[in-house]
C-alpha cells in the first residue's frame, strides 16, 4: 500500500481502502495500521489526501473559493474588480452561516450517535442473553429509523442464525452485502458514506463488503451444518457436547482472551479428551458450535482436527473463512498440522464457491508455510486468479520458499492488479537475494 500524496482513491483496492474506512468510523489507528502493514502516520496520511480530495470535489460545487484570496486580488467571480469590492462580503457572510450550521450539527449527531450506541449496546446484551424474539423487535424498531446501520442488520441476522433460522440469516447478509458494495463504490466516488458529513463520523456504522461476504459464508455453512445433523441424536454424543457448551457459561469461566482459553481448556480437558476418542459420527454434532462466535466453537475445531477425515478438512476450511479471531485462526493453525495431505482439500475450495475466493486468503498463507511442490505449484496457479486479494497473499506465501524462479510470475501477476503490499514486499525479497 502506498501513501503518497499523489494517490487516487477511486483506484484504490478493497484491500487499500478498508483501513482508512475503519478509521473513519472510529476504529482504533495502531490496530488499524498493525493489520493493514503501514505505520500509523501512513494511514493518518492516507485519510487526510482522501479527505482533501472529497473536499476539493465539494468546493467545486460551490461558489466559495477553497484557498483565502487577498482583498486586493482579482476577484474569483470574474468581475474584473478587486475581491474586497465585489464578493468579499458575500463569501465571509457565507463561511460564517457555514461554520455556524456545521457547529451545530455536528453537535446534534454526536447527541444521536453516543445515544444509538447506548442502544447497539443493549441489542447485544439481549442477544447474548438469548432473548432472541425480543432482540429481533428491539433491533428492527431501531433499524426503522437508522436503516444503513450495519451493527443492528448485524444483530438481527445473528439472531436469526442462534435461533436455527438459517435462511432468514442468509437473506439479511445477502441484501446488506449488496448494499455494502454500493455504498463502497459511492464512498470512492464521494470521500464519504451518504449519511456523513465531509470531515465528521458517520452516524451509521458500514460494514466493508468482506466483512458481509463472510457472515454469508457463515450463514449458508450453518444451513448446511444443519442439514448434515442425525434425525436421531446419541444422548452419549448430547451430553459430552453439552458438557463442552459449558465453556459459555460466564458464571463458571469469566476470564477473557488467551488466560479465558487456559482456564477453560484445562477445566473440560477430560471431556476434550472423550470427545476426541469418540468415532468421527461426532462431527455433525459438533459443526453448529463452529458457527456461533464463542467458547465452544473453538474448542470444537481443535477436535475437528483429531479425526482428518474428509468432512473434518473441509470444515477446518470453511471455519477458517469465517473471520472469527480464535476459532479461524485455530482451523488454520491445524490445517498446517495436517501438512501435504491438506492441500487436495484447499485446491477442491478454489474450485467450488468462487463467489467466496475474497475470504479464502487464509488457506492461502497455509501453502506458504506447507513449502511442498504441490504447494508451491497451487501458489503459481493463484497468481493467475481475477481476485487482486487471491493474488496478493498468493504472491506473499511464494516469496517465503525463497525460489528466484517464481519471480517472473510474481511480478506479472503484480503489474496486472496494480501493485499491492505483500506481493511488492516479497518480490523485492527476492530480487534482494538475487
Amino acid at each position: 500500500m502506498s501513501d503518497s500524496n499523489e494517490m487516487q482513491f477511486d483506484t484504490m483496492s478493497e484491500e487499500e481502502l478498508n483501513p482508512i474506512l475503519e478509521l473513519l468510523q472510529g476504529g482504533n489507528p495502531d490496530v488499524i495500521a498493525l493489520k493493514a502493514g503501514i505505520t500509523r502516520e501512513q494511514l493518518f496520511r492516507m485519510r487526510d489526501d482522501l479527505l482533501a480530495q472529497a473536499e476539493q470535489k465539494r468546493v467545486e460545487l460551490t461558489d466559495i473559493p477553497l484557498k483565502k484570496i487577498g482583498r486586493n486580488e482579482p476577484c474569483p467571480c470574474g468581475s474584473g474588480k478587486k475581491y474586497k469590492h465585489c464578493c468579499l462580503e458575500k463569501h465571509e457572510a457565507a463561511r460564517k452561516v457555514k461554520d455556524t450550521q456545521q457547529e451545530e450539527n455536528l453537535r446534534a449527531k454526536e447527541r444521536e450517535q453516543e445515544q444509538l450506541i447506548r442502544q447497539i449496546e443493549k441489542a447485544f446484551g439481549l442477544l447474548s442473553s438469548r432473548k432472541y424474539a425480543e432482540t429481533i423487535r428491539f433491533a428492527l424498531n431501531l433499524i426503522s429509523n437508522y436503516p444503513d446501520e450495519d451493527r443492528l442488520h448485524d444483530i438481527v441476522a445473528t439472531t436469526h442464525l442462534y435461533a436455527g433460522e438459517c435462511e432468514e440469516a442468509i437473506e439479511i447478509c445477502r441484501r446488506r452485502l449488496e448494499v455494502a458494495r454500493s455504498e463502497k463504490a459511492y464512498f470512492i466516488e464521494h470521500g464519504r458514506y451518504r449519511d456523513a458529513e465531509i470531515d465528521k463520523p458517520a452516524l451509521s456504522y458500514y460494514y466493508p463488503p468482506l466483512t458481509w461476504l463472510q457472515k454469508y459464508w457463515i450463514a449458508l455453512k450453518a444451513k448446511d451444518y444443519t442439514a448434515l445433523y442425525p434425525e436421531t441424536e446419541n444422548p452419549k454424543i448430547i451430553a459430552l457436547v453439552k458438557k463442552l457448551q459449558t465453556a459459555d457459561d460466564l458464571n463458571q469461566f469469566s476470564e477473557k482472551h488467551s488466560n479465558g482459553l487456559e482456564l477453560r481448556r484445562n477445566a473440560l480437558k477430560e471431556t476434550l479428551d472423550r470427545l476426541k476418542a469418540i468415532e468421527p459420527e461426532i462431527i455433525p454434532y459438533l459443526l453448529p458450535l463452529c458457527c456461533k462466535y464463542s467458547w465452544a466453537g473453538i474448542f470444537a475445531t481443535e477436535i475437528l482436527s483429531s479425526y482428518k477425515t474428509d468432512l473434518a478438512n473441509r470444515a477446518l476450511i470453511d471455519i477458517s473463512m469465517f473471520g472469527f479471531a480464535y476459532a479461524s485462526g485455530a482451523s488454520l493453525h491445524y490445517l498446517e498440522q495436517l501438512g501435504e495431505t491438506v492441500i487436495p482439500y484447499i485446491e477442491e475450495a478454489f474450485s467450488r464457491d468462487k463467489t467466496f475466493d475474497p475470504i479464502k486468503t487464509g488457506i492461502v498463507s497455509v501453502l506458504g508455510n506447507i513449502q511442498v511442490t504441490a504447494s508451491y505449484e497451487l501458489l503459481l496457479r493463484l497468481l493467475e486468479h481475477k481476485s487482486s486479494h487471491i493474488v496478493n497473499w498468493a504472491g506473499d506465501a511464494l516469496g517465503k520458499y525463497n525460489n528466484a524462479e517464481a519471480l517472473p510470475a510474481m511480478i506479472a501477476a503484480n503489474e496486472r492488479i496494480g501493485g499491492e503490499q505483500m506481493i511488492d514486499a516479497a518480490i523485492q525479497k527476492l530480487k534482494d537475494q538475487l
